[in-house]
């Protein structure tokens, strides 16, 4: 493909320290890597900027609601990302320090020094696991405090553990965990678990799993690594033993490169797009969880970066 050439005003850049492209998508999950096939496939220039291809996917131990695949996350998004590369995809496994509108497109500053400019962005960055904010919670990170289940059960076995949540994620770190752990505590702030109901019905036939429902956690203790939890419920507090903490209570969106761009977002930070994943600024598009939708899941981040690719499509053409 031939280069392009850009009048780049915002710095002092020529075009030779600056690397162009037509899409630059920013995330390499569900969304960013399905917009990456479907741009590349029209024939656009597309760079895939990501740390971690797969995302959060990658966290999944098994997926049983994709259609016609089942198996674990990270395989599946793999073959997701050998498609886009085998479509023309091209990856930097770099992180973007800052991004600026120009005059024909974006300039973003890369961790390494370099810089891009692309004609249209779609920003695909997903969420990040949501903290606890107690005490202890900083302290003991990665000596007893974990956010993914799928990464470190395996250093849990025959060990008591406390799940924080009560929603999906919740439900499948039980499983996970229950497989390994001598004993599992599912402590939730409500009066019944928000999981599908299969992973209910499973979780209740666990001898080794205990809900204990009405419940917030309040610190986190220790010395070297986490002994136990305190939990108030019922205007009562107590103390339960335990050598592992997993908090699984949702996400929020990453969205500090956004707001520089004043991009339009909701109370909870999530992006607001239109149905053709249209951000408020002109060329950029936004897809996966962290613009606002009802359902997160793989199929419907695909969809969305599907969408996303299309735009950027039209939206270049014109």
């Amino acid at each position: 493909m031939e280069k392009d050439h850009f009048h780049i005003f915002e710095k002092e850049i020529s075009d030779e320290k600056a690397i162009h492209y037509d899409v630059c998508i920013i995330g390499g999950g569900p969304a960013g890597l399905t917009a990456a096939i479907y741009s590349s496939r029209y024939g656009l220039h597309t760079a895939l900027i990501t740390k971690n291809v797969g995302g959060m996917a990658n966290l999944a131990e098994k997926i049983e609601n994709y259609p016609g695949y089942e198996g674990t996350g990270f395989e599946l998004m793999q073959k997701f990302w050998k498609q886009a590369k085998k479509c023309g995809t091209e990856t930097l496994s770099l992180e973007v320090k800052d991004v600026k509108k120009d005059e024909t497109g974006f300039i973003l500053e890369l961790n390494n020094e370099k810089v891009v400019h692309t004609k249209s962005l779609i920003v695909a960055l997903g969420t990040e696991k949501r903290k606890l904010n107690v005490p202890g919670e900083e302290k003991f990170l990665g000596k007893g405090i974990s956010y993914c289940a799928t990464c470190d059960a395996m250093f849990f076995k025959d060990k008591v553990v406390g799940i924080i949540g009560g929603s999906n994620s919740a439900a499948k770190a039980g499983l996970v965990l229950s497989k390994l752990a001598k004993k599992v505590y599912i402590i939730y702030r409500k009066d019944k678990l928000r999981c599908d109901d299969l992973d209910k019905k499973n979780l209740k036939k666990l001898e080794n799993v205990e809900i204990i429902y009405n419940s917030i956690p309040i610190k986190i203790n220790g010395d070297k690594s986490v002994k136990s939890i305190e939990i108030e419920s019922g205007g009562k507090k107590k103390s339960l033993d335990v050598d592992g903490i997993f908090v699984e209570i949702g996400s929020t969106p990453v969205s500090a490169l956004t707001q520089k761009l004043k991009i339009k977002m909701d109370k909870q930070g999530f992006i607001v797009v239109d149905d053709e994943m249209k951000t408020n600024v002109n060329g950029i598009f936004a897809a996966g969880d962290l613009i606002k939708s009802k359902l997160k899941q793989i199929v419907v981040a695909a969809a969305q970066g599907a969408i996303a690719a299309k735009s950027a499509q039209e939206y270049i053409s014109k």
